[in-house]
């Protein structure tokens, strides 16, 4: 057939491409200028390269200034301030005797205030805070509520909360639902003394989860919250006399505390540990990990998790790294490692958006000769993918690397071999993935047809360009379309895109509701988010432990505050109700928008485990576009969420899910609001998958989650020595298919 802009005629889709790969071919036209075609010389420079603001200016060095003179952390200049607003919170003075006093938690506070002021530029009257007597339980509570009334915080705008001082543990009264016999408490400068006949108990996890998640309804979820405090433990003093921020408290949690808080709130509120939940309403910084103690210094007062972080802050900037690497970026703390926690983790430290690149940033050890990447198969990881090494994460940006390694052998479940020259690398270093391996490859038909002209130029430059670890992209011949992940053809002068899995086409959804103009652009956009989407759907772990040993439930959910008998309502606004909605791997509902759903995640053996659970939307290649719904309509770009992601820790991460014990989303002690599904007004199917990756160790899959390439739609979890035990992970996949009425026909898949 002939194609005008190669002047050229092609037999075959192969020969096409080639000549558009190689335009200097003879008998070839070369194609015309970036005027009128625009190619992209680099994938990633179009896609990931950060692009200024109209408008926004780079700082000048002061004249004269010295070479090693901190950068501001905020370089665009404005001639408005930050529109940040702050709450912090310092205790160093109990009231009650039994709670030892601290020496630091002020200094703590009044550290972050100056940081905000003098580096951020944050207004004072942007800021209040509270310190020793001025921080009672009501007092702190009236602040929390306050941030979700006041008028001069637009939706969107970052809050920051910050508490320093001791946390506590105690057991959790007789009808809170809290996923284990303790709850935690953030304890406030009266907490243990008697009010009115009452003890004051300081703030439950629950209680700060709800009154954060009615600031997120109304405010937006740019939300972040750091505690310099323990999660857990009695008080003690280490061998080194660091005070440690935590205690057992002694005194009895009334059932009904905080009623009037809990009882205004709907969906999963009740949080299991606050300060390891996940939300989509908050980012969590914590100063340790559930079972270890948040210090203050041996030579300084202050707490030693808020003076790395300030001191890194200062040192990197506060709009240049997300909330995952700030976390990975601290010094090593003795005996304590910080916790990243929430659905926005991946997102820029105060911004409510997520950063341009999807780089996933490994670590390199070199022992004996031998250079490993602290990645496997579990992260995606394949055979013949490429790295580039570089010195640390701050020289992947615009540095040169030390190497170009590449993975020669089969990685194993949580590392990898490299190979290459490893001369110039030291102990220790970081690798960016330059080139995948052919097994994530993107296979695509494609007739031959003149009218896909646009999208032959669009798949020539992704091919050309595709230099940074990208998925490369396949064509399949018409008697090989089986093993194709994804169809292309014209309609209406429309480019069309066909779904050609087999678990999603049997139920009759075999289109991807969108059309596009032949715009090259517009087309490499999903040829990326389907090549993305494609691989981290198809790859899959095989570990008969864990498939033995984790088991799924999908449950309706009923409302519970219009039930009769809600006096047994432990304010989670939501309970399961029905049977386990999961057939055969299979979840089959009708589609009602105000139907509400559940998901339980079961651990019957005696390892702890490390959970993620994420949709995957046929419908329109995003995955997980948000924590508790499969669709929404939204007027920011945002990064999409999992169901359920585990926190982040530069090293030891606190596993989710406990031995013989239970992890829920959307209810109970989850910490994510419930499922819900829609259909578009002229669909009567939708399919998606629930994938869920279990592993025995942390894994690192921030980067699964991706928007969707298309316009956004209001469519819409003495002795011997004892043997290590065995590394393994694992995935599940849980189809679910939405429709308008039910089909008598039995499902099934795979």
């Amino acid at each position: 057939m002939f194609f005008q802009s190669l002047n050229a005629s092609f037999t075959s889709t192969q020969d096409l491409i080639y000549a558009l790969i190689h335009p200097s071919e003879p008998h070839v036209k070369s194609p015309p200028p970036p005027s009128t075609w625009n190619p992209v010389k680099s994938l990633w420079s179009m896609v990931y390269k950060p692009r200024a603001k109209p408008g926004s200016t780079q700082p000048t060095p002061p004249q004269g200034s010295a070479s090693t003179e901190v950068k501001p952390v905020i370089e665009t200049i404005t001639s408005n301030p930050p529109s940040l607003f702050a709450l912090i919170i310092g205790i160093n003075e109990y009231k009650d005797p039994e709670l030892p006093n601290l020496s630091g938690a002020v200094g703590d506070a009044k550290a972050v205030k100056s940081y905000l002021e003098n580096t951020l530029g944050v207004p004072a009257s942007q800021i209040q805070t509270l310190y020793d007597s001025e921080a009672t339980r009501d007092a702190i509570v009236q602040a929390l509520r306050a941030l979700r009334t006041d008028p001069r915080i637009e939706n969107g705008d970052p809050i920051l909360i910050f508490y320093s001082g001791h946390g506590g543990t105690g057991n959790a009264p007789v009808g809170w639902e809290a996923g284990s016999p303790e709850i935690q408490i953030l304890l406030s400068h009266d907490a243990g003394c008697e009010e009115n006949g009452r003890v004051i108990c300081g703030v439950p996890d629950r209680t700060m989860g709800v009154l954060l998640e009615q600031i997120a309804k109304e405010k937006g979820n740019n939300i972040t919250v750091i505690l310099d405090c323990c999660h857990s433990g009695s008080l003690t003093r280490s061998q080194r006399s660091r005070l440690v921020r935590g205690v057992k408290v002694k005194f009895d949690i009334p059932s009904d505390l905080d009623k009037d808080i809990l009882g205004v709130s709907k969906g999963a509120v009740v949080q299991e540990k606050y300060l390891q939940s996940r939300l989509s309403s908050h980012v969590l910084l914590a100063a340790c990990g559930e079972k270890e103690y948040a210090r203050e210094g041996i030579t300084d007062d202050g707490g030693e998790f808020t003076l790395a972080l300030l001191n890194t802050l200062t040192s990197v900037g506060a709009d240049k790294v997300t909330y995952t690497d700030l976390i990975k970026r601290l010094p090593n703390l003795v005996d304590q490692n910080p916790q990243c926690v929430g659905h926005n983790q991946g997102r820029v430290l105060f911004n409510s958006k997520a950063p341009d690149q999807r780089r996933q940033v490994y670590v390199v050890r070199v022992r004996n000769d031998m250079c490993t990447l602290e990645a496997g198969v579990a992260h995606g990881i394949t055979k013949g993918a490429t790295f580039n090494v570089y010195k640390d994460r701050d020289c992947v940006t615009g540095g040169t690397p030390l190497a170009t390694l590449t993975a020669t052998e089969l990685p194993g479940p949580f590392s990898t071999p490299l190979s290459g020259d490893i001369s110039k690398i030291g102990k220790r270093a970081v690798a960016l993935q330059t080139g995948a391996g052919a097994e994530e490859d993107l296979l695509i038909q494609l007739a031959l047809d003149p009218k896909l002209e646009s999208v032959f130029i669009a798949l020539a430059e992704e091919i050309k360009g595709n230099k940074t670890g990208q998925q490369q992209i396949g064509i399949v011949k018409e008697d090989q379309i089986g093993s194709a992940h994804l169809g292309i053809a014209s309609e209406n002068d429309k480019i069309v895109f066909n779904i050609l899995n087999p678990l999603v086409t049997k139920y009759g959804l075999k289109r991807i509701p969108f059309q596009l103009n032949p715009v090259v652009d517009d087309i490499r956009r999903v040829f990326r988010a389907a090549g993305h989407f494609n691989w981290h759907l198809r790859r899959n772990g095989e570990s008969q432990f864990l498939r033995n040993n984790v088991h799924f439930e999908f449950t309706r959910l009923r409302d519970s505050d219009e039930a009769e008998a809600d006096d047994d309502d432990d304010g989670t606004g939501f309970t399961p109700e029905g049977p386990n909605l999961i057939e055969e791997g299979v979840i089959d509902i009708v589609v009602d928008e105000d139907d509400m759903y559940g998901m339980k995640i079961i651990n019957t053996s005696s390892r702890p485990l490390y959970v993620s659970v994420f949709y995957f939307d046929n419908s329109d290649l995003s995955i997980s576009m948000c924590p508790y719904s499969p669709r929404v309509a939204t007027n920011e770009v945002d990064a999409p969420a999992s169901y359920f992601q585990p926190p982040a820790s530069k090293s030891k991460v606190d596993p989710p899910l406990l031995p013989y014990q239970s992890l829920t989303i959307g209810y109970g002690a989850g910490g994510t609001q419930p499922l819900s599904y829609s259909l578009g007004n002229e669909q009567n199917i939708d399919v998606g998958f629930i994938k869920i990756f279990t592993s025995t160790e942390q894994v690192d899959l921030s980067a699964v989650p991706q928007p969707s390439p298309f316009p956004r739609s209001n469519r819409g979890v003495g002795s011997p020595k004892s043997k290590p035990p065995r590394k393994q992970w694992n995935t599940t996949l849980i189809t679910i298919a939405q429709r308008k009425q039910l089909k008598s026909a039995a499902l099934h898949t795979k």
